[in-house]
């Protein structure tokens, strides 16, 4: 069965929770709120692997105003407070974008020379395949002519789940970064921080 995952941003402001996503009007003229991050099965294991994403018991405590009125049925229910009905809460706490480090290659082992060698001559053409990377452990083991054929390489895949998690990242930096511009020096104590930041992840 596919899943469908949606991520909205929230950031408890003054004691409670609000959204604080962006929003855009369709060719109708219809205001729709963008959520930080959609997609399927293989964003939502991105966001287990990478981003410590925890599965909430039932629906979140205190969902703003904005992301419940998204996330609730033309019955008048709430996503997920019903067990009959397979909709999943999962939770990302904004110290993982504290913590976050993309500067940590992805992958980093011993690749065919020749593959290396066709990245770098069309990077925007060609992606080197880690199933024929090999750990620095398997090189020792080879022959001195074996070894000729390998050489060390730290990569990144473009477009893998690092990617997905890099463009979700943004996302929420956007938001976050766009909220605290918005407020007047005045009202400096309504500024936040990372830590007062959450992502909300749906699955359906």
């Amino acid at each position: 069965m596919s899943i469908w995952i949606v991520g909205y941003t929230e950031a408890r402001i003054n004691g409670s929770w609000h959204c604080i996503d962006f929003f855009q009007h369709d060719a109708k003229g219809q205001l729709h709120l963008v959520p930080c991050i959609t997609g399927q099965s293989y964003a939502k294991h991105a966001l287990e692997w990478d981003c410590g994403m925890q599965y909430l018991m039932g629906v979140p405590d205190e969902l703003s105003e904005m992301v419940r009125k998204e996330c609730t049925g033309a019955d008048g229910v709430l996503y997920g407070a019903e067990e009959m009905k397979w909709h999943d809460w999962y939770v990302i706490e904004g110290s993982w974008f504290e913590r976050v480090d993309f500067s940590i290659p992805e992958f980093c082992g011993f690749f065919p020379r020749q593959e290396i060698s066709k990245l770098l001559s069309h990077p925007d053409d060609f992606d080197l395949d880690v199933e024929h990377m090999i750990s620095v452990e398997e090189y020792q083991k080879l022959d001195a002519e074996a070894k000729k054929a390998y050489q060390y390489y730290e990569y990144t895949d473009t477009a893998g789940s690092r990617a997905i998690i890099q463009e979700f990242y943004q996302a929420v930096m956007d938001r976050f970064r766009a909220y605290n511009r918005d407020v007047s020096w005045r009202e400096e104590a309504l500024r936040i921080k990372l830590e007062d930041v959450r992502v909300l992840i749906l699955e359906s």
